[in-house]
């Protein structure tokens, strides 16, 4: 690959295009027996490995499914606990000294030292802020607001699927969705979402 990059100029494009459209780029990270048996740790690449979307990323995410991210590029930074702020969280206040929990709690970089690299944790302070979060749980309202322009519960399930999963719920999952919300209010609507948008499905890149 670097012989071919040199042959074809130091083209930076063309290196994109052929890692991109490569069939070792394109693999899914869907689970095959047989290669499994034969490579258990995916060491020549016989599937794509999951990969956690970083904070950044995934704040962007949420504020995007549920129709709030402002797209406008530069500006002053904001505070990211403060709830009217829906900026990309490049444009983040960071201080050194007060980092904030949003990004302490997701493996952001101690902003005091060099960090070569971000570390990967899982802990329960995650799932808790997932739980519980006034970010997390505005984002539910706002997602329900925009879900509320639908008229019947699924219709509005299908929608939810497609924003935040881009595929239709399966015959499971929307059975399980009429189950939670046979008895429809504003309170029930708000924790199924916020469900939907804590799942590892919007969180992992497959």
């Amino acid at each position: 690959l670097a012989f071919r990059f040199i042959s074809h100029g130091w083209s930076l494009k063309w290196l994109h295009r052929e890692i991109l459209l490569s069939s070792t780029y394109q693999q899914a990270s869907r689970h095959r027996s047989g290669p499994h048996e034969v490579d258990p740790e995916n060491r020549y690449l016989w599937r794509m490995n999951r990969r956690r979307l970083e904070i950044e990323a995934w704040r962007d995410t949420l504020l995007s499914v549920t129709g709030r991210l402002d797209s406008r590029i530069g500006g002053p930074p904001m505070k990211l606990e403060d709830q009217n702020n829906r900026l990309r969280t490049i444009y983040g206040l960071t201080k050194r000294r007060e980092l904030s929990a949003i990004l302490r709690l997701h493996d952001f970089p101690e902003p005091t030292a060099h960090s070569a690299s971000r570390s990967k944790t899982t802990t329960p302070l995650q799932q808790l802020f997932t739980l519980n979060s006034p970010f997390m749980q505005s984002q539910a309202k706002h997602l329900v607001e925009r879900l509320n322009r639908l008229s019947t519960l699924d219709a509005k399930v299908s929608r939810a699927y497609a924003l935040l999963y881009g595929r239709a719920p399966t015959s499971r999952q929307m059975a399980l969705a009429r189950a939670f919300l046979k008895v429809e209010s504003p309170e029930m609507w708000e924790q199924y979402a916020q469900v939907l948008l804590g799942s590892n499905e919007l969180f992992f890149v497959d």
